[in-house]
């Protein structure tokens, strides 16, 4: 195997990436596109190649530190912040739901404006989703910790 085969993406998370997402997420345990392009820019500012804020055995397991950075945090947040997200994404769900009911006419399902009209439940519904995967993703931290 040559040299310029072999992955430029470590195994294991990379210590100098580590440090770089504690700077960028601090204490956080949700993340977004923002904190993983931050994370990207301090790396590039750093003079470390972008390839090493990704880490695994293959392609298709590569994992964004960051995201090991937050699972990290998480582990060590206490329960009561926890649930305080829960709720706060689950407040959002609900606001959304409630809006886009308030706004649908069906009067005026077609003509001007429709396709703004759907495009706009779209976001909304892709909003909600990820609120939902969020809440999922802290209810089974809870889960975990309730069996352990």
């Amino acid at each position: 195997m040559d040299e310029q085969d072999l992955p430029t993406r470590p195994i294991t998370p990379d210590a100098h990436a580590m440090q770089l997402a504690r700077h960028v997420l601090k204490s956080r345990f949700e993340y977004d596109h923002r904190d993983s392009n931050a994370l990207i820019k301090a790396a590039r500012a750093a003079g470390v190649p972008h390839e090493r804020t990704y880490f695994g055995a293959s392609d298709a397991d590569a994992r964004s530190v960051i995201h090991e950075l937050a699972d990290q945090n998480l582990r060590q947040a206490p329960a009561w912040r926890i649930q305080q997200r829960i709720d706060t994404h689950t407040k959002k769900i609900e606001g959304s739901i409630s809006h886009t009911i308030a706004r649908f006419n069906p009067r005026v399902l077609g003509g001007r404006g429709a396709a703004g009209r759907v495009r706009d439940r779209a976001r909304a519904q892709e909003c909600r989703s990820i609120d939902a995967d969020s809440i999922a993703r802290l209810r089974a931290e809870l889960t975990r910790r309730a069996i352990a």
